[in-house]
């Protein structure tokens, strides 16, 4: 299990993959001060919530632990998010995700249908544990159900476990034994 990330951590990372990568003058000796006042003025939640300290000690973390990648080019210093950070990025938004339920059910059912090789099985594995955590009804061993629309989350599930080319997203009106499911979701 990846280690705990603060609040501030992770918005700080989502703030760097926003802008791909952030560049300061190098001559500066209090470049994480200057960096981190830089990032509270862009976002509002850390303006509000944290000092420059704070993030400052909290940038250096991230590159300390390889999240974030500092090179000096032409008279500045570019900071980046690493493809370690980059990975970290993906692995927090898929713990967070969560399907939207919209105030009334729309009527058709979604359904995804894989056949995930053997090979694969670790995917296959964390893409079944993340649908059922989603709220999914397994209705088969490779076939789940759900009300909502749900195709980006699935798409980004698939991508992240490296099983998408296995994976088939079917929308459908009907379903056999519809009342099961109609009752398992309380929709109507």
């Amino acid at each position: 299990m990846a280690r705990k990330f603060s609040q501030v951590s992770v918005e700080i990372l989502k703030i760097l993959a926003v802008m791909g990568m952030f560049a300061i003058a190098a001559g500066s000796p209090h470049f994480w001060i200057k960096l981190s006042r830089s990032l509270r003025q862009k976002n509002k939640y850390l303006r509000t919530n944290y000092s420059q300290a704070h993030i400052s000690r909290i940038l250096s973390r991230l590159k300390r632990t390889q999240m974030v990648v500092l090179k000096k080019k032409d008279g500045e210093f570019i900071v980046r998010i690493s493809d370690k950070g980059k990975k970290r990025i993906q692995q927090i938004v898929i713990d967070d995700l969560k399907n939207k339920k919209p105030k009334q059910w729309d009527g058709v059912w979604r359904v995804v249908i894989f056949d995930i090789p053997e090979w694969q099985r670790y995917g296959r594995a964390a893409l079944r544990w993340k649908m059922k955590d989603l709220g999914f009804y397994q209705l088969q061993k490779s076939v789940w159900v759900f009300p909502y629309d749900c195709e980006k989350e699935i798409e980004l599930l698939a991508n992240f476990f490296a099983v998408y080319e296995y994976v088939n997203f079917i929308e459908a009106k009907r379903i056999s034994d519809s009342e099961k499911l109609k009752k398992f979701f309380c929709v109507s």
